[in-house]
This record gives C-alpha cells, structure tokens and sequence, in this order.
C-alpha cells in the first residue's frame, strides 16, 4: 500500500451532520499527515518505474531499427563502390551480403534484448 494514496480508517471515526436537523450523516476519516520524506521515496520510486519501462521500450525499438539502418547504409556503401568497378547498376552479391548482415545483427539484438514476451 501506498501511504500518499490511502488515508487512514479508524474504527471509532467522527461524524458530522449534513444539516442541524437531519439524521443523515457523513463520516470522516482522520486525514494523515504530509510525509515529505514519504512523498518523495514514492515519487522517486515511480519515476525510476516509469523510466525503466522507457528504457525497455527503447530497446525493443532499436531492435529493429538498427539493423535496418546498418543494412541500408552498408548497402548505399557498396553499391557505390561496386558501380565505380562495374560501371553498371546492377544488384549482385551485395544484396544476400547485406541481407545476412542485417539478419545477424537483428539476431545478436534479439538475443541480448530479449525476445517480445510482454
């Protein structure tokens, strides 16, 4: 339980009338007091939560963003290069090459990430 969020409910708790002459009554519970030592090792502790699952989430992004990335450029790099041997346009090699490079490297982030349990 979280002591910011849930009050305290004592057995023997006052009542107020909703008016002078009415039988219907409200009941309070005793207000605690403002902890800010409390406060903030809850606050900070939620923070830290929230901050995790950004982490974790960037990372399951990356997973797939990098080897697309590195892919692409090695491929740009390549094609360049073999165009200035070859003269020509043509896709060869390269391509399988780049492929297994980037089907590598989405493996090896796979296995240090994590699979997509969640």
């Amino acid at each position: 339980m979280n002591v910011c969020e849930v009050p305290d409910v004592c057995k023997n708790m006052e009542y107020k009338l909703v008016t002078e002459d009415s039988k219907t009554r409200v009941y309070l519970s005793l207000v605690r007091e403002f902890n800010k030592a409390e406060y903030e090792k809850y606050y900070r502790a939620k923070k830290k939560a929230k901050m995790k699952k950004r982490i974790i989430l960037a990372a399951k992004v990356m997973k797939y963003v990098v080897p697309v990335l590195v892919s692409t450029v090695l491929y740009n790099a390549l094609s360049q290069r073999l165009y200035i041997e070859r003269g020509s346009h043509e896709i060869g090699s390269e391509a399988f090459l780049v492929g297994m490079i980037g089907l590598g490297i989405f493996c090896f982030l796979s296995w240090l990430v994590g699979g997509d349990e969640y």
